[in-house]
């Protein structure tokens, strides 16, 4: 590999959402009452980077045709980056994720060989038949706070977050079927927007929201200043639910965003 090919690799591999990954292990073992420089946690977080490389870099590798429409600036449709080597891609993160889990935490490493085995299912079976691909995607996604609560040896405190983070991935999922319709349309995908229309799936979206908010009122309740805190989250969302029931596009940015703030708010108003 080329040092100049380093920016499509990157991208192949979604390095932001790797680092939001691990971000989500840290949080999740300093919700549990570890350090988060602990060498369990850090070894789970670069676990969990590794992990979120294997689902994307599957993922471009079965998208790469429908990506020609829906994604054309991705590392494959542009040819900076072959089929066969995002394969090996992939089982290079997935190699690294297993180890890097194993030996954090032993039980981790049987996780998440079990999580590799799921996100490959997701794109081959799941991802066109929309809603169970959906629900999937949601739970893989909200697991680094799993990962780092385990690494603090209490995996049950990471309820909680867990309860939280799968309604808000689930509603970043949809919204970005309904983004992506036309290319799914022309892929042969059975997605929510496509099977059920735009605005049954955008309910959807709102749905998962409204839900997400029930499980974080208690939080509120139970720390007044996490409300205030919480106050730009909020809103991103509301604008996000408003933009999904209305068919207009990027809700999933406004989603991603959304929960990064969330994520800010737990630990300025619990930190504290």
């Amino acid at each position: 590999m080329r040092w100049s090919d380093a920016p499509a690799w990157l991208a192949l591999l979604r390095w932001p959402n790797a680092l939001i990954s691990a971000a989500g292990v840290v949080l999740g073992a300093w919700w549990a009452g570890a350090r988060p420089s602990d060498r369990r946690t850090l070894l789970a977080a670069a676990a969990a980077a590794a992990l979120t490389g294997v689902a994307n870099a599957f993922n471009d590798y079965r998208d790469r045709e429908i990506d020609r429409t829906a994604h054309p600036g991705r590392p494959l449709p542009r040819g900076r980056i072959s089929p066969r080597g995002a394969l090996a891609a992939t089982a290079a993160c997935a190699a690294l994720g297993i180890g890097l889990a194993a030996a954090a935490v032993p039980a981790l490493g049987v996780l998440s060989a079990a999580v590799v085995a799921a996100m490959l299912a997701y794109s081959v079976w799941l991802k066109p038949l929309g809603l169970p691909g959906n629900v999937l995607a949601a739970v893989l996604a909200s697991l680094p706070f799993l990962y780092g609560a385990w690494s603090a040896g209490r995996p049950a405190a990471a309820a909680p977050l867990l309860l939280l983070a799968v309604p808000l991935h689930f509603a970043r999922e949809v919204a970005k079927d309904i983004d992506d319709a036309a290319a799914d349309a022309a892929g042969g995908r059975r997605t929510l927007p496509l099977s059920h229309g735009e605005r049954a799936a955008g309910a959807a979206v709102v749905i998962a929201l409204a839900f997400a908010a029930g499980v974080a009122a208690p939080l509120a309740a139970g720390r007044p200043r996490f409300a205030a805190f919480a106050l730009p989250a909020a809103a991103l969302f509301a604008t996000a639910g408003r933009r999904s029931v209305t068919g207009r596009r990027g809700a999933p940015t406004l989603l991603k965003a959304g929960m990064l703030c969330a994520m800010a708010a737990l630990v300025l108003a619990y930190g504290a």
